[in-house]
């Protein structure tokens, strides 16, 4: 739709947005509903050494937890949308090379989508957690009673 624009008089250059928006909210209700479910395909998918996995990709799983830093990911969402207000501003004779420029910035959400679906079926490994940046942090409680101890 950026790359390509519809002619604005037509009626599609009005339902294709609203059809994109709804498409990516339906979507984002089913990723939400499938991830509180043990499913038989993610299962499948799990790898069968997750420690060495988590330790090859440690980048990936970084770029996952630089949501969890403020100033990061304010940004991340300034440059996304100043690339979103260049394409208003542009004038229209360089309207085609801002918007392949536009189209590559927000393609890096594809690669922030990837990095916490990998942050997820790999957590449980993710070094980041385990040394307190994103884990329960929850002390097991000792199973012997201070009475019972011997001294």
């Amino acid at each position: 739709m950026v790359v390509r624009p519809l002619p604005p008089a037509s009626p599609a250059a009005l339902a294709s947005p609203v059809l994109l928006v709804a498409l990516v909210l339906a979507t984002w209700v089913q990723m939400r509903r499938h991830d509180r479910t043990l499913c038989e395909l993610c299962m499948a998918g799990m790898p069968l050494n997750p420690s060495a996995d988590a330790q090859r990709l440690r980048r990936r799983l970084a770029v996952a937890h630089l949501g969890t830093a403020r100033r990061a990911l304010m940004t991340y969402l300034l440059v996304l949308v100043a690339f979103d207000l260049l394409l208003v501003i542009v004038p229209p004779d360089l309207l085609r090379p801002a918007s392949y420029l536009w189209a590559g910035v927000q393609s890096t959400l594809i690669y922030l989508v990837l990095a916490h679906s990998t942050h997820r079926r790999l957590q449980p490994w993710c070094s980041r957690c385990r040394e307190g940046g994103g884990g329960d942090g929850a002390d097991v409680p000792d199973p012997l009673p201070i009475d019972s101890r011997s001294r």
